[in-house]
């Protein structure tokens, strides 16, 4: 019976430290409700927890994840294998949009992205990404959409790197060109690229780590032809929501608007 007892205890709290996991800041009333248990049963269970410091108190009679909590996610996502978190984010979005979908990394110590993870169309004509290719800041929408998320001392080491624009051989925009770009990709949470001479698209979306710094992004690429400007506001919605699940994922936690 002990036995018993000590697994549906154990279960109770593995199922409390998710609720901490998703909830930020909560009360013993809020946590108590999402369980489903008594209040009592509640604050007994957290009690060890609070004691480990999974569990901390805030102002008042709240509660939220500890620094050890914290610390623990942190050591998860530093091992973690991102493209095998991001694979089936990626096909979800490779079946509804039947084109490229890639995931990128940046490189802080060269100021490029890294394609980690890529799933291509079957169209015949298609814009291929090669896997752990290197992808400038500056071109296309992975690139962008970094660029736009980086402290301004970083964004503009990446634009000061050297280099043409990989397919046109164009040399980067003005400055003012690009400080519009990144205020753009900003602004609506995604970048969006189109290159007709090239016939070059694509929408892109940041994703976060866990302490809230820019892992790298995540979108989808297509002959211009294909991916035609009506479709990009469907298309970034599509993207976001990518995006913002595996940065969720990696712990990361979307801010209250």
């Amino acid at each position: 019976m002990k036995e018993e007892n000590d697994r549906g205890s154990g279960m109770r709290t593995i199922a409390l430290l998710k609720l901490v996991a998703e909830s930020g800041t909560f009360t013993l009333s809020q946590l108590a409700a999402k369980s489903s248990l008594p209040a009592s049963s509640v604050h007994r269970l957290l009690q060890p927890l609070l004691q480990a410091g999974l569990v901390e108190r805030t102002d008042g009679q709240a509660y939220c994840a500890g620094s050890e909590f914290l610390r623990i996610a942190s050591l998860f996502v530093r091992n973690a294998d991102v493209g095998k978190l991001a694979r089936p984010i990626l096909y979800r979005l490779w079946v509804d949009w039947e084109e490229t979908c890639s995931l990128c990394v940046y490189k802080p110590a060269t100021h490029l992205a890294v394609v980690v993870e890529t799933i291509q169309t079957q169209h015949p004509l298609r814009f291929v990404i090669d896997p752990f290719a290197e992808l400038s800041l500056t071109w296309g929408s992975l690139g962008r959409a970094i660029l736009a998320n980086l402290p301004p001392a970083e964004a503009k080491a990446a634009m000061e790197r050297p280099g043409l624009g990989p397919l046109s051989g164009l040399p980067q925009g003005a400055p003012e060109e690009m400080a519009d770009v990144i205020t753009q990709a900003r602004a609506q949470g995604f970048a969006y690229y189109r290159n007709e001479v090239v016939d070059a698209a694509g929408v892109a979306a940041p994703v976060y780590r866990g302490d809230g710094g820019i892992l790298g992004s995540l979108g989808i690429t297509a002959p211009a032809r294909r991916l035609l400007p009506d479709l990009v506001p469907a298309m970034a919605e599509a993207v976001m929501k990518a995006a913002t699940e595996l940065s969720a994922l990696l712990g990361w936690r979307q801010s209250a608007p």
